[in-house]
Formats: structure tokens, C-alpha cells, sequence
């Protein structure tokens, strides 16, 4: 008998999930190796009902579709995708990331998220994952027929963000040439990572949620201080569970390095250039009532398209603004439906 694969070795770590809410569609948990090579990461690959090894009338197109923050990939498909698979058809795979810090070595100054899927603010490593995403549905259903000239990148939130770097950094061919992208659609995204944790120092706390908590996470995972200061509330504090103490985000950015490439590399605004030469279509969704990624006019997506459309007139780049709350238009029906619609993903 040969060896075990990788993949059947990893299977009996899926987790188990409450059963899927939804009747048109079917999903299937998978395994795969995050890009550290030893870490075991789950995608959930969403099928229109009825689709199977003895029931594929033609290929599908694929969704590749990173989460929001806190969040995991399971939620992301079950919450906001619900049935529209089934609408198109078309596959969907929903993967959980991992993070820089992700354990104890890699995040010395408090301890590690209790997922290392939560918090991943589009690490570099983790978006070459999300470019290994048709490969890795390839490898899990190995029976499924992908069209591969039909893969996009839809997601809000952090996935957003995660969204607009994959599309920036693999912009012709996805890992291994298997596929590329055919359109890419992100909705109230952070663009500019270390405005957007200035802006949360900012914020005071409200449902039991502390937004400079989320600041400070998201410090720890960049692992570096940016270049410029001067919008943190320095003197906003959160609670180190290393330490069991608060601490405030100034002490947390002086045990740091400089080093703004570190939040250059993670922000689409700095992919400006090659977002402007995309071969494909780009959507862009944000909100002036949004308060969880702030000011999106000025400093985020809005801010975006205006330097695509200065570096080049004709970028094939589309913005819809609106007035909704965070993601609140990332479900059926509303914006996420259009996104679909414009890329003839579903009627």
C-alpha cells in the first residue's frame, strides 16, 4: 500500500461545524498546509447542490474569497455567501489564513490570537496561500472541473484588503500558473494599514469591544513601528493577557523597530501603479458611514481610486459608494450581488 498522502494525513483534523444553513448549496471542509509548511489551515470549498463527480454539466468559475477580521472561513461562506453558488453556478473556497503571529515565538510581546487565522492583515506569506487557492481545491476534489481563465477575489474587510494585494501581486497568473484572475471586487477595505490602526487608538470602546485592543493586535502582527506616529493616540491603552496588565499603545510601539516597509507591504495604496495596469476589472465598494475602517473617502478606498485613476485614466477601476455600515452590503442582494452581476457570475 503506498504512503499516505500529505492531505489524507491531515483529514482527521477538520474541525467539525454546526450543519450548513443553506439548502441550494453544499460545502465541503478541506485541509491544506498553510504557507509555513507545518501549520494545518481549513478551506471550505462551497458547490451548487447537486453538483458532484457524476454531475458536472461544464466547468465552474471559482470565488476566491479571503475573510474579514475575526472571522474564519466557514463563517465567511455561511454568513455573507450563503446560496449564491447556486445562483450562478459557480465554485466558492473560503480558506482560513495564518498569520505572522501565530504562535508564541512569533509574537514575543503578548499572546498569540486563539486562531492564528484571525488576524492575518494581508501578511505576505498568507496571500501567496490565497494564490494557491485553485490548486488546493484541485488537490482536495480532485473531481471537480475549475475553469481556470474564470478565478476571482471578492472580500470585505480585511478580506478586502487581502483582496486588493492578491490581485496586485499575482496579477497575470495565480501560484504555479494554475489559473488567473478574471476580476477582483473590494468592499469598505483598509488600503492604508497604518492609518487605519492610528484611527483605531482613536476610537473608544463600545459593546465590549476595545478598538485600541484591535490596534495593538494588528501593531504585533506588522511586528514593526511605521514611519509616522502621529495619528496614534499614543496614550490608548489595552490589556497584554502576557503580562496581565494594560499597557498603552505608545509603550507597545516604543519596543518596536521602524520600519515602514513592513505596513508599505500590506497596504494596497502602495501597489497603486500595478493596480492601475490590471487586466482585468476592479470593483471597489466603500461607505462614509462606515466607523470600523474610517474615513474611506479620505483615506482608504476612496483615496485609492482616485491614484488609480490619476496613474492611469483608463484603469479599468469602479467605485460604488454608499452610506451602510461595515459590510453590511457584502451579502445577496445588495452590493456582493452586484459585483457578481458585473462580472456575469450570476443573472
Amino acid at each position: 500500500m503506498p504512503p499516505p498522502t500529505p492531505l489524507d494525513v491531515l483529514v482527521p483534523t477538520i474541525p467539525v461545524h454546526h450543519a450548513w444553513p443553506h439548502a441550494r448549496t453544499r460545502p465541503y471542509t478541506v485541509p491544506y498546509l498553510a504557507w509555513d509548511d507545518k501549520t494545518v489551515r481549513e478551506a471550505v470549498i462551497v458547490l451548487p447542490n447537486g453538483w458532484d463527480p457524476s454531475h458536472q454539466p461544464h466547468p465552474l468559475p471559482l470565488v476566491i474569497s479571503p475573510h474579514g477580521r475575526n472571522n474564519f472561513g466557514w463563517g465567511n461562506a455561511a454568513h455573507y455567501w450563503q446560496n449564491l453558488p447556486a445562483d450562478g453556478p459557480f465554485a466558492l473556497v473560503c480558506p482560513d489564513g495564518l498569520s505572522r503571529a501565530h504562535d508564541k515565538a512569533t509574537d514575543p510581546l503578548d499572546q498569540p490570537p486563539s486562531d492564528p487565522s484571525l488576524f492575518t492583515y494581508g501578511h505576505p506569506r498568507w496571500i501567496d496561500d490565497l494564490a494557491r487557492m485553485p490548486k488546493i481545491v484541485q488537490a482536495t476534489l480532485p473531481w471537480l472541473r475549475i475553469d481556470l481563465e474564470r478565478i476571482y477575489v471578492l472580500g470585505s474587510s480585511m478580506g478586502g484588503q487581502e483582496t486588493l494585494l492578491l490581485a496586485a501581486r499575482y496579477p497575470r497568473s495565480l501560484s504555479g500558473g494554475t489559473g488567473r484572475l478574471a476580476g477582483a471586487a473590494a468592499f469598505d477595505s483598509t488600503c492604508d494599514l497604518a492609518t487605519q490602526c492610528a484611527y483605531l487608538t482613536n476610537l473608544a470602546p463600545t459593546h465590549g469591544v476595545s478598538p485600541a485592543g484591535v490596534s495593538a493586535r494588528m501593531i504585533e502582527e506588522i511586528n514593526a513601528r511605521p514611519a509616522n506616529v502621529r495619528r496614534f493616540r499614543q496614550a490608548a491603552t489595552f490589556y497584554n493577557a502576557k503580562l496581565e496588565k494594560h499597557m498603552t499603545i505608545g509603550q507597545l510601539l516604543d519596543e518596536l523597530p521602524r520600519k515602514q516597509a513592513l505596513w508599505d507591504e500590506r497596504s494596497p495604496l502602495h501597489y497603486v501603479a500595478k493596480l492601475s495596469r490590471l487586466r482585468f476589472p476592479l470593483r471597489l465598494y466603500w461607505s462614509s458611514h462606515d466607523t470600523v475602517v474610517g474615513n474611506q473617502g479620505r483615506d482608504q478606498s476612496g483615496k485609492l481610486y482616485k491614484q488609480i485613476k490619476a496613474a492611469n485614466p483608463a484603469a479599468g477601476v469602479t467605485q460604488v459608494k454608499g452610506l451602510w455600515a461595515h459590510s453590511c452590503e457584502f451579502v445577496p442582494g445588495d452590493c456582493l450581488s452586484d459585483a457578481l452581476r458585473a462580472f456575469k457570475l450570476v443573472r
